[in-house]
């Protein structure tokens, strides 16, 4: 097994296709296949399953793919680290995944305009759902992960970090707030009661197969919308809020810059379960100097943007 194979299963996992990771590795896609087939031959397992339709990796492919990328990031590390050295250039490298919130952007924003000094950088930040975050964390294709957990989910989460050997480091847990526009019906309202809801369109973001376990909203007791909008991405929900009389639930986190005044806030009248904002990394994971400092800043942000938390952890 050489580096060099490593690197070509990670490229297929980008480029989710044999054919374009060739031409982006500019070799050929049989000598790629080759590579890829005596890799397997060697180890013993089958890493991809191949179709009509493409390639997927199989249960121990996505466990290789996992050291894989674990490797890599540490010998391109080493390779940096010691080309820093001699050239006595500071060269960062930051890689965040989070679910669709303001405040890791407004980190971000911070975390650039103090890496000015920095003679060459290459920062990331991908808005996922819940399991792509675990997932890019756990393959190493993120650094950082932040996702919420749930009272009522907790349990799963818990169990599910420690299988994948990851650590969850909440910041504190904050009570849920329902966002709506200016102009919504419950807009005046000092708080709002989850039966209020009921005749507006709850717009969610799309979880796929299992939306309650990794559900970016608090799961309401007693709320039962029958008008649902799932989206994808932070631009399609603002956007129904704004034209809407829609409404999301989430930490009231409100930024300025990114929503303006056309939409609002309001706390969720006597609600029994919070939010707890955290963020994921490897569990043995070395923290980097960018990292501490991104984290320190996702904090300050959450905090600023925030009513506050309810119970710190």
């Amino acid at each position: 097994m050489t580096f060099q194979q490593l690197k070509y299963i990670i490229e297929i996992s980008r480029s989710h296709s044999i054919t374009a990771a060739a031409q982006k590795l500019f070799i050929s896609q049989p000598s790629l296949s080759k590579s890829v087939k005596e890799l397997e031959t060697e180890l013993g397992i089958t890493i991809l399953e191949r179709t009509r339709h493409g390639v997927s990796f199989t249960q121990s492919g996505m466990e290789f793919l996992s050291y894989a990328y674990r490797i890599a990031d540490q010998i391109e590390g080493m390779q940096g680290y010691f080309r820093q050295d001699n050239s006595n250039e500071k060269k960062v490298h930051l890689s965040i995944s989070a679910q669709h919130y303001m405040f890791p952007t407004d980190a971000l924003v911070q975390f650039v305009q103090k890496a000015e000094s920095y003679h060459s950088y290459t920062i990331t930040l991908q808005e996922s759902r819940t399991t792509q975050v675990i997932h890019d964390v756990l393959v190493q294709q993120s650094q950082i992960g932040i996702i919420y957990v749930s009272k009522a989910t907790k349990k799963f989460m818990n169990r599910l970090f420690l299988h994948k050997g990851l650590e969850f480091v909440p910041f504190c847990q904050y009570p849920p707030y329902v966002y709506l526009r200016a102009q919504h019906p419950l807009a005046s309202r000092r708080q709002i009661n989850v039966r209020e809801l009921e005749p507006y369109p709850y717009v969610r973001y799309g979880q796929g197969q299992d939306p309650y376990l990794f559900s970016e909203e608090v799961i309401l007791p007693g709320m039962s919308n029958t008008k649902l909008i799932y989206v994808t991405d932070r631009s399609s929900l603002l956007s129904m809020l704004r034209n809407t009389n829609s409404f999301n639930i989430g930490t009231g986190c409100l930024l300025a810059d990114m929503v303006g005044s056309s939409i609002i806030s309001v706390p969720v009248e006597d609600c029994i379960d919070m939010m707890e904002i955290g963020w994921l990394k490897l569990k043995n994971m070395k923290m980097t100097e960018e990292m501490t400092l991104y984290v320190q800043l996702l904090e300050d942000s959450l905090t600023q943007c925030t009513r506050g938390c309810l119970t710190e952890t």
